[in-house]
């Protein structure tokens, strides 16, 4: 029997079409293989993060990672991984950050103690701006993230001297009621955010020519 017209009236299965959403089997599939390429280089940044902790030692350190286990890399109900990073990971990235600079130099910051598997103390560093009060001088401050962070902002200090109208002139602490970035704080805000927007604070028309104490630093411990 002559088969005519067979190869006209026969379309592969990976080429038919969804007619409602315009779509074909061969489009969706790539969706599914992005999909799972996804996981699969969250399930290798999950690795990563715990063998960290693990090398880290110590009993407390292992029970971090069973913990953020559990929380930050919990399952939802219909099996889609959790968005939520783990704390000492997305400390990890803002360090990785750090190490590699950012944008022109005139900012910059990085962990105190390499020792301290919590990552819980830094340093900041930002040049002040030209066509300001603050131009040419260093300033440095301490920020402190504590164990909820990023869920929380960090504390942040000025080491150095600064009249700014966002910053406690006797301690040198940034207030969050009067700095945007700590009073409304988002989870996704980072240490280089914050430092960035001091920088920006230290132009804005308040602060721009406020009179300077003289280079010091606070005496708080």
């Amino acid at each position: 029997m002559e088969k005519v017209g067979w190869r006209a009236s026969s379309v592969s299965p990976r080429r038919e079409v969804d007619r409602r959403n315009r779509v074909t089997v061969t489009e969706m599939g790539l969706v599914e293989k992005a999909e799972v390429g996804r996981k699969r280089a969250e399930f290798r940044r999950r690795s990563c993060y715990h063998r960290f902790l693990y090398s880290s030692g110590g009993e407390a350190a292992k029970q971090q990672a069973e913990l953020e286990e559990e929380d930050g890399f919990a399952m939802g109900s219909e099996g889609s991984a959790a968005v939520v990073v783990p704390r000492n990971f997305r400390l990890l990235e803002e360090l990785e950050r750090g190490e590699k600079g950012i944008g022109d130099g005139t900012v910059s910051y990085g962990m105190d103690d390499a020792d301290d598997i919590y990552m819980r103390s830094w340093t900041g560093t930002i040049i002040g701006p030209p066509n300001t009060v603050h131009e040419g001088r260093i300033y440095q401050l301490k920020l402190f993230c504590d164990t909820d962070y990023p869920d929380r902002p960090p504390t942040v200090r000025f080491q150095t001297r600064i009249n700014m109208t966002c910053v406690h002139q006797e301690t040198g602490m940034v207030e969050p009621s009067l700095f945007p970035m700590l009073g409304n704080w988002q989870r996704e805000h980072t240490m280089q955010d914050i430092l960035i927007s001091l920088k920006k604070e230290m132009s804005a028309p308040q602060n721009r020519r406020l009179h300077q104490p003289h280079d010091g630093n606070w005496c708080v411990h």
